[in-house]
C-alpha cells in the first residue's frame, strides 16, 4: 500500500520513470507472496496469536491488491487483473467475519480493536466507517472497554466526554491499558464516517435516517426518530472529537510526548514511550478532522444529545432553531436529580423507593445511574436474557429488580408510567408511578459521549 502510495506520488510529480523501475519491482515481488499465500497461517497485528483468518490482514490484503493494480494499470503492466481477482477471492471469505452482532477478529480472538483499525484504514467500498457493520463494532467493543478500564468510568463520573480503547479485552500485556493509537483510530472512524455522510447529501440532499437501514448509527450515536443525514453527520464528528479530547486530556501535561498506552488505574502515560504509531494515527486523525472544516450542518433536532457521560449543546450551531415568538419550555428530562413518586402498589409496598434520586454517573450502555441513600436507579441491559429495562436495586451492577420499567428511553424521567412491582411471583403495574425531574438538568446519555463546539479541545 505504501509503495504504490508513493509511486503515485512519483508519478503525478513528474518522476514516471523511477516508479516503473524503482518502485513497481518492489511492489510485484511483495504481492507474489501474497497472492500465493494469503490464505496461510500467520500472525495478529499485535504478533500474539496464529490464524489464517485475521480480519484486519485480510482487509489490508484487499486494499493493497486493489492499490497495486491500480498503479499497475496507470504505469502499463499487466497484473492489475490478476490482483484485482486474488483480492475478490479474499473479499468472498472476509465476510464470514461479521456474526450478526458485530465484525470479529478471528475465533481465537474474536474481540479486538484492530477490527475497528482495519475499517479505518482499508476500507474501500465493503465495511466502510459508515457502515452498520462498523457501528455495531464500535458500539460492541466501546462498552468492553468502558467496563474494562477504571479510568473510563472515573472519566464518566465526572462528565468527561469520550471514550479511551484498547487491543482488546482481558490484554495482560504491560498492564493491560488503553492504546493511544487505537483511541485515535476510533476517532478517525467518526471523522470517515462523517466524510462519507457528507458526501452522500451532495447527491441525496438533507435524507431522512432509517429506522432499519441506520438503526446501528442511530443507536450509537442516539438519534432519534426522524433525524436526518446532517444529524448524523454532526454526532459523527462530534463523536470524534470527544475521544481524542478524553485521550488529549490524559496526554496533554507532557508536553506533546506520546507514548504507547494510558494507565486503566491513574490515567498517565504507561509503557513505550515516543511510539511513531501513536504519533502517525493522531495525526492522521486530525488531518481527516480537518476535512470536515468548517463543522457539518447543526441538526434539525432541538433535543441535544449526548452519550457516555456529560453535557453537549448543539454541536455545530447553538442558535439553530429560531422561533418567532415565545413558546413553552418543553418538559425537562435527563436532569441530574429525578423524583421518584407512587401513591399506589409501589410506594406502598416500598417506600423506600419514593424520593429525589442524585446522578452519580454512568453505566455501560452511557445511561445515567442514580442513588438516594442504599437505592439505585439505573438501566439494565441483560443480553443473555434479552431484557432491558430501568429498574430499582441495591446494586448498579445488578441486572434484575423487583421494580421496573421496561421503557428503553435512555432517560429515566422521559419514561413512560409504565412501572410494575414484583409480587407474590406476578408482576404488577402501578399506573401512579413515575419519574420527573427534580434538578438541574444534564443531557441524555446513551454509549459514547459526545460533545463539541468548535472541534477538539486545545
Amino acid at each position: 500500500m505504501a509503495m504504490a502510495k508513493w509511486g503515485q506520488i512519483l508519478i503525478d510529480s513528474g518522476h514516471e520513470s523511477d516508479a516503473k523501475t524503482t518502485i513497481w519491482p518492489l511492489i510485484k515481488f511483495d504481492l507474489e507472496w501474497v497472492t500465493e499465500n494469503w490464505d496461510s497461517t500467520g500472525c495478529d497485528l499485535w504478533e500474539e496469536v496464529r490464524s489464517d483468518d485475521f480480519f484486519f490482514n485480510r482487509m489490508a490484503f484487499i486494499y493493497c491488491l486493489n492499490a497495486a493494480a491500480d498503479f499497475a494499470d496507470q504505469i502499463g503492466e499487466s497484473l492489475g487483473a490478476s490482483y484485482r481477482s486474488v483480492a475478490d477471492d479474499v473479499r468472498a471469505v472476509i465476510t464470514k467475519h461479521w456474526n450478526g452482532n458485530y465484525l470479529y477478529e478471528s475465533e481465537n480472538r474474536p474481540d479486538d480493536g484492530a477490527t475497528i483499525h482495519a475499517i479505518t484504514t482499508f476500507s474501500l467500498d465493503l465495511y466502510t466507517p459508515d457502515s452498520e457493520e462498523a457501528a455495531a463494532t464500535i458500539r460492541y467493543l466501546v462498552k468492553a472497554f468502558c467496563n474494562e478500564y477504571p479510568i473510563n468510568q472515573e472519566d464518566n463520573d465526572a462528565g468527561d466526554p469520550g471514550i479511551l480503547i484498547g487491543r482488546y479485552p482481558n490484554d495482560s500485556y504491560a498492564g493491560g491499558n488503553p492504546w493511544q493509537l487505537l483511541t485515535a483510530i476510533l476517532a478517525e472512524c467518526f471523522y470517515a464516517g462523517a466524510t462519507i455522510t457528507r458526501k452522500k447529501m451532495e447527491t441525496r440532499g438533507n435524507y431522512q435516517l432509517s429506522s432499519t437501514e441506520n438503526a446501528q448509527w442511530m443507536a450509537l450515536l442516539n438519534l432519534d426518530a426522524g433525524a436526518t443525514a446532517s444529524d448524523l453527520a454532526a454526532a459523527q464528528v462530534s463523536a470524534g472529537d470527544a475521544v481524542l479530547t478524553r485521550m488529549h486530556n490524559h496526554i496533554k501535561a507532557d508536553g506533546g510526548k506520546v507514548d504507547e498506552q494510558i494507565d486503566k488505574y491513574t490515567g498517565k502515560q504507561a509503557s513505550a514511550e515516543n511510539l511513531t504509531w501513536s504519533y502517525a494515527n493522531i495525526l492522521h486523525a486530525l488531518h481527516t478532522r480537518k476535512g470536515l472544516s468548517p463543522d457539518p450542518p447543526g441538526p434539525t433536532t432541538t433535543t441535544a444529545k449526548t452519550t457516555e457521560g456529560g453535557p453537549t449543546n448543539n454541536p455545530t450551531d447553538p442558535t439553530a432553531n429560531p422561533t418567532d415568538g415565545p413558546t413553552d419550555a418543553p418538559p425537562q428530562t435527563c436532569c441530574s436529580s429525578v423524583m421518584f413518586e407512587s401513591t399506589g402498589a409501589i410506594g406502598t409496598s416500598n417506600p423506600e423507593l419514593v424520593g429525589s434520586y442524585r446522578r452519580i454517573g454512568t453505566d455501560a450502555t452511557g445511561r445515567s445511574v442514580y442513588k438516594k441513600d442504599d437505592v439505585y436507579l439505573h438501566y439494565v441491559n441483560d443480553v443473555a436474557y434479552k431484557f432491558e429495562a430501568w429498574v430499582f436495586s441495591s446494586s448498579a451492577d445488578d441486572l434484575m429488580g423487583d421494580v421496573v420499567n421496561e421503557d428503553t428511553n435512555k432517560c429515566v424521567d422521559a419514561t413512560a408510567p409504565t412501572w410494575e412491582i414484583l409480587t407474590d411471583n406476578s408482576w404488577q403495574a402501578d399506573s401512579t408511578a413515575k419519574v420527573s425531574c427534580d434538578g438541574n438538568t444534564d443531557t441524555c446519555c446513551s454509549g459514547l459521549s459526545i460533545t463539541s463546539t468548535a472541534g477538539i479541545a486545545s
